[in-house]
């Protein structure tokens, strides 16, 4: 059974007498899929702890057994839902009031899109290193309202993001919408100077969270952003459907509730929202996969410590990409000064979709990313679970990879010189 903390209350971590092996040895003991594969995926989907698991099943055993609307659901749905925005704020540097749950970052960032009241010739600046979960929701709200969207070339990311993004504001800019860590080469945003400088052009700052929670440190007061959009399930390692939007509380008049749950109304058109972010919540949320939600991210806190996690995923990922740039044959494409955990590679003449493929015959599982304005590319996340050792491993395998296909590029070229 798996116990649910009061907010403000930590147990007495298990690893803090451990060193660094002995610790990961016991944390990769809770996490099953990493024996499995290389698992360097947590881009996507991380992997599931056991504890999450276990509060799932035994939410949802109780739901069967005892039903689902007794007396008490709903009001310990709310108790439930109140202390996940407890320990988020407590985890990202927010006041509670300013969390809502959600489903996906997807969610959260059309939120926020769609509860701005646009004008015709409005803009939005954005990268080219953007997910589709931003794209189409800014390319829905220009399509629908007229915006212009000044999608902006930064490179890698590993330049002055700051001064070339601030070299597309106008007066017509009202949004700045990007990325934390950026999803096609792993470069962290200066947000810190990116909020400060919308914030001097009478701008919002939209940041895309998908691949920043769990991976990165996060302040988001000190940050200064105004809408932060996570998922549950990446680098937290929650369950799918999972995830939270973060409003600055000085920013909510600004964005309307688009499908508000909580209001109050007198059926002729009166609404007043609730106080707080969750006027922001949409629908109903899966119970069971809410408090493993819970489950994990309080043993990321409490157990595996988020400092130390922190610390493991920059490392690893610095020993990733200097074991792949020695790699005869690769080309990086992660600015290696300023990555954390994400690191994205390219083998000219292979598609990445099959340098994944080659690998997952080779028993690690990596990501590839191909969406146009943004590279194509084949991506590692250097999760803290994993070894010095599956690092190593990992850029064998790439190297393995390599070499067949230049073997194959070879036979596919007969001795006149001109391909076959």
């Amino acid at each position: 059974m798996t116990t649910t903390l009061e907010p403000g209350t930590r147990p007495k971590t298990t690893t803090s007498s451990m060193d660094d092996r002995e610790k990961l040895a016991h944390l990769r003991s809770q996490l099953p899929a990493v024996d499995q594969t290389g698992y360097f995926n947590a881009g996507t989907n991380g992997p599931l702890p056991q504890c999450a698991l276990d509060a799932m099943i035994d939410a949802a055993r109780r739901e069967c057994d005892a039903g689902r609307i007794i007396p008490g659901v709903y009001e310990g749905g709310w108790k439930r839902n109140q202390r996940i925005r407890v320990l988020l704020g407590d985890m990202l540097g927010a006041d509670p009031s300013e969390i809502a749950l959600t489903h996906s970052t997807s969610e959260g960032i059309g939120t926020v899109l769609s509860g701005i009241e646009w004008q015709r010739g409005d803009e939005v600046v954005t990268t080219t290193l953007e997910h589709p979960g931003l794209f189409v929701p800014l390319s829905q709200i220009a399509h629908r309202y007229g915006i212009r969207l000044r999608i902006i070339d930064i490179g890698d990311g590993g330049g002055d993001v700051t001064s070339t993004l601030e070299a597309a504001m106008s007066p017509r800019t009202r949004v700045v919408a990007l990325s934390h860590v950026m999803w096609s080469s792993g470069a962290v945003a200066p947000l810190r100077d990116v909020a400060a400088m919308a914030r001097a052009h009478h701008a919002l700052t939209l940041v895309d969270a998908a691949q920043a929670a769990g991976q990165v440190p996060i302040d988001l007061h000190e940050m200064g952003v105004d809408a932060y959009a996570i998922p549950g399930q990446k680098w937290l390692c929650g369950p799918e459907a999972t995830g939270a939007l973060y409003v600055r509380a000085d920013r909510m008049a600004d964005i309307q509730p688009t499908h508000p749950r909580y209001a109050q109304t007198d059926g002729n058109g009166y609404l007043l929202p609730v106080a707080g972010a969750n006027r922001f919540e949409i629908g109903q949320f899966f119970g069971p996969a809410i408090l493993a939600q819970e489950a994990a991210l309080t043993w990321l806190r409490d157990e595996v410590g988020l400092d130390w996690a922190y610390s493991r995923v920059a490392a690893l990922g610095q020993r990733c990409w200097e074991a792949l740039a020695a790699i005869e044959g690769v080309t990086m494409a992660s600015p290696k000064d300023k990555i954390a955990g994400l690191v994205c590679f390219q083998i000219p003449g292979m598609a990445p979709p099959d340098i994944a493929a080659k690998l997952y015959e080779r028993g690690e599982t990596i990501r590839y990313v191909a969406y146009p304005p943004g590279p194509a590319v084949a991506r590692v996340s250097t999760g803290w679970w994993n070894s010095a050792e599956e690092i190593d491993r990992l850029a064998d395998g790439v190297r393995a990879v390599v070499a067949d296909h230049h073997r194959g590029t070879a036979q596919a070229i007969p001795a006149s010189g001109m391909p076959a």
